[in-house]
């Protein structure tokens, strides 16, 4: 039983491993036929953002792979990459010789804890490009049951000229205006173009594209999505 326990388990492991280094390969080869570059790890700091849909706070974060990169015209690098969020575990061994596992706290903790980071959830696609502005925080998303009923002291409700845009998203923000303002005709196509699968975050000097995992081909055609956005911030955005 413990054989066929232990195999079983290594055959698991075996084809996690193939697919990721299957995905890696195509992911890569996407990205060389676009004529942009390819990073397995992310080399560009972009986990230290702190957007709302990635984990961020005491003892959470996440992480980008599979980095596929553009270089735009004008010298800006956009990026599109899975993503996984981890939370960081406090490990330690009582005198019996048990070990016991917590979550890690700011402040808490003893020296002799092993900190170990574990990963959680499903992997995830995103992609970021940088912004000509400082956004206030700005979310919009498909509208369903959770986010009916989430944040909503943040909430904005706009009409705008597009139904299905009107139908099927929701936008959280912190400024009224700004919201109003970036959101104009051309912003609002690019998004519905998406037919609600990916939803857009505003924060500070970054644009976030975050979706389901995509499938390897897709990965440039996120990267060209996420630069055109940015192109598009209107001009009273920009002027103010």
């Amino acid at each position: 039983m413990l054989f066929g326990v232990t195999f079983i388990a290594g055959l698991w492991m075996l084809r996690s491993l193939l697919h990721h280094r299957g995905r890696e390969r195509q992911i890569a080869q996407s990205a060389k036929a676009s004529g942009m570059s390819y990073r397995e790890q992310d080399g560009f700091g972009l986990s230290r953002i702190g957007f709302h849909h990635m984990a961020s706070g005491d003892g959470r974060g996440w992480s980008a792979t599979h980095v596929v990169t553009m270089t735009a015209d004008d010298g800006a690098k956009v990026h599109a990459f899975d993503v996984r969020s981890w939370t960081e575990m406090a490990v330690s061994e009582s005198a019996n010789g048990e070990k016991q596992i917590r979550r890690r706290r700011i402040g808490r903790g003893s020296l002799t804890d092993h900190i170990v980071r574990r990963h959680q959830g499903k992997t995830q696609t995103a992609a970021m490009a940088p912004l000509p502005i400082t956004a206030p925080r700005l979310v919009i998303g498909k509208e369903n049951l959770i986010s009916k009923a989430f944040a909503t002291a943040t909430r904005i409700d706009l009409d705008v000229e597009s139904e299905f845009f009107n139908r099927n998203y929701h936008v959280i923000g912190e400024d009224r205006a700004f919201a109003r303002a970036v959101l104009d005709a051309q912003m609002i196509d690019l998004m519905v173009s998406t037919e609600g699968r990916i939803t857009f975050e505003f924060f500070g000097n970054w644009l976030l594209l975050h979706t389901e995992q995509l499938d390897p081909g897709l990965f440039p055609g996120l990267v060209r999505l996420a630069d055109q956005m940015r192109h598009v911030v209107p001009r009273l955005v920009l002027e103010r």
